[in-house]
């Protein structure tokens, strides 16, 4: 049996249902992390909920109704670790889902967790490295994005690029410049320097994105915030994609053309796993 963690207590998935005039079910009003467990683990789970915590109080879909959700990381963190357990993936990695609604003035707003297993053959293929497609950026943004329950226009662009046999697809603004993958955010190794598009590009400012700019600190690697044009794709030494759920994945080709490898990939790679367990050990 599937398990849910909905509204302060654990109950079967097939039970978690919605108010059907929840905003979340109407207009596609929610907000959602999600992150990855190691062996029971929630990695950065504080960065994830202090995001949340954001745009619950920025937004006013959230701001008032949300006031009565316990969402404290203690609360949160005592719910993942029932989740797991319920789903038996406490010693495995787990990737899970926080997802809180907007409710509406016929009902309150209401949040749910859902845990599910990250396979062994997921794991090689990311280590593999995966194929990415080019598209147009539905979007029309100049400033950062929350993370939306309305996931519409990224699901459509994972859809039309597994339709051509890749796994992501990398969408470019109407200016002509990169933004990020319909799942993750877009990095380049360009000229020794470690790029990635800016939050005014409209883009999410992702957990797993802000872990790669203190590695690289950490490893004095050149790393910067740049607009970044499509042919750069084309000119760079490696182009990678992070979340919270993948990690750090080289495309290794784009639009069936193969991209450029280099070995700052799997430096950043090892960096991010070594930071993982020192987390976990800190946690324990």
């Amino acid at each position: 049996m599937q398990w849910a963690w909905k509204d302060g207590k654990l109950v079967p998935e097939a039970e978690a249902c919605l108010n059907v005039r929840d905003g979340a079910v109407l207009h596609g009003a929610s907000l959602f992390e999600t992150l990855r467990c190691y062996s029971g683990h929630p990695f950065r789970l504080e960065a994830h909920l202090q995001r949340l915590h954001c745009w619950m109080q920025h937004l006013r879909l959230f701001a008032r109704r949300g006031e009565g959700l316990d969402l404290s990381t203690p609360t949160i963190r005592s719910a993942i670790a029932q989740l797991l357990d319920a789903c038996g993936l406490q010693e495995r990695d787990a990737r899970l889902r926080i997802t809180v609604t907007a409710g509406s003035e016929h009902c309150p707003p209401s949040y749910f967790l859902l845990a599910d297993e990250i396979t062994a053959e997921q794991k090689a293929q990311w280590q593999r490295g995966i194929r990415a497609i080019l598209l147009p950026d539905p979007r029309s943004a100049q400033t950062e994005l929350p993370k939306w329950g309305s996931y519409a226009w990224n699901m459509e662009a994972q859809l039309h690029a597994q339709s051509r046999g890749a796994q992501e697809a990398i969408w470019v603004n109407s200016a002509g410049y990169l933004t990020e993958g319909a799942i993750s955010n877009l990095f380049i190794w360009h000229e020794g320097i470690l790029k990635t598009p800016p939050l005014q590009e409209g883009i999410l400012a992702g957990i797993t994105r802000q872990v790669v700019f203190q590695i690289a600190e950490r490893l004095h690697i050149p790393c910067r915030e740049e607009r970044l044009p499509v042919h750069h794709l084309y000119g760079a030494q490696a182009v990678m994609l992070t979340n919270s759920v993948r990690e750090i994945v080289a495309v290794t080709h784009l639009d069936d053309n193969p991209l450029s490898q280099h070995p700052i990939v799997a430096r950043l790679q090892q960096a991010y796993r070594q930071l993982i367990e020192e987390e976990q050990q800190t946690a324990q």
